[in-house]
């Protein structure tokens, strides 16, 4: 039995993979944990700065560990910067590969301008108001109370959140993506609005065993737009990522 970890980005939860869950094979195990940055844990998470810190106590909780972890959007950050950190360390990766979903990335400090901040802040409610849009369904939400939901979960995370996301963006040229050896497949969106495909076209070719997967369509949540195709093609990656030689491999 394989294990997979689901791990969600900033302001969801778990839920947001449930549309993949009947299209799983059943010789894998599926774990969805809430993560401190969810959408109602914020509170307790915002003055965090080792965020990597918090993703590995999650991980050390999966009984035997985990053989796959897939991180979307901001998520895909920490967990880079604890592979690097057990690399740094002389320690094993605690992994046997990695998806990356729509993440975020910047190859060099000089790609982040001044006049960006405030388009991708101003771009956080309509993200939060399309992860609630595909979520409903078959019952949609009208248009305004999606958009006063969206509002609401942006209160929620609130400046501290949403400074957390960014200072793990503005460090990503930082990342000594050089020491991260595991096989880690990177998942982009040609047509994701919140974090631009050329970003995970980067990141693959920057990863030493890294590949990219880009999707000719949907947007920054895969997961919900092609759930099938979605778990279709982390699972294709995981049958061919070798396995563990140990639980703490």
């Amino acid at each position: 039995m394989k294990q997979v970890v689901l791990l969600h980005g900033l302001g969801n939860n778990g839920a947001i993979w449930s549309r993949t869950q009947e299209h799983w094979p059943a010789d894998v195990r599926v774990h969805n944990p809430d993560l401190p940055w969810r959408s109602d844990g914020i509170d307790a998470w915002r003055f965090e700065t080792d965020s990597a810190g918090r993703l590995a106590e999650t991980l050390s909780a999966v009984p035997g560990g985990p053989d796959l972890v897939v991180a979307h959007s901001f998520t895909a950050l920490p967990l880079l910067e604890l592979l690097a950190r057990r690399a740094l360390a002389g320690e094993r990766p605690g992994v046997a590969g990695v998806v990356l979903v729509t993440p975020f990335y910047r190859r060099d400090p000089d790609d982040f301008h001044w006049n960006m901040i405030a388009p991708l802040l101003d771009s956080f409610p309509e993200t939060m108001s399309e992860a609630i849009r595909l979520q409903s369904g078959d019952r949609p939400v009208p248009p305004d109370l999606r958009a006063d939901m969206a509002r609401r979960l942006c209160e929620w995370i609130g400046p501290y959140g949403w400074l957390r996301f960014f200072d793990a963006y503005l460090n990503s040229p930082r990342l000594r993506l050089d020491l991260i050896t595991v096989p880690c497949l990177v998942i982009g969106a040609e047509q994701d609005v919140t974090a631009p495909v050329a970003e995970a076209r980067h990141l693959a070719a920057d990863l030493p065993a890294g590949e990219a997967l880009i999707l000719p369509e949907g947007g920054h949540f895969p997961m919900l737009d092609r759930p099938r195709a979605f778990a279709e093609a982390v699972h294709g990656f995981l049958d061919r990522v070798p396995a563990r030689l140990s639980p703490a491999a």
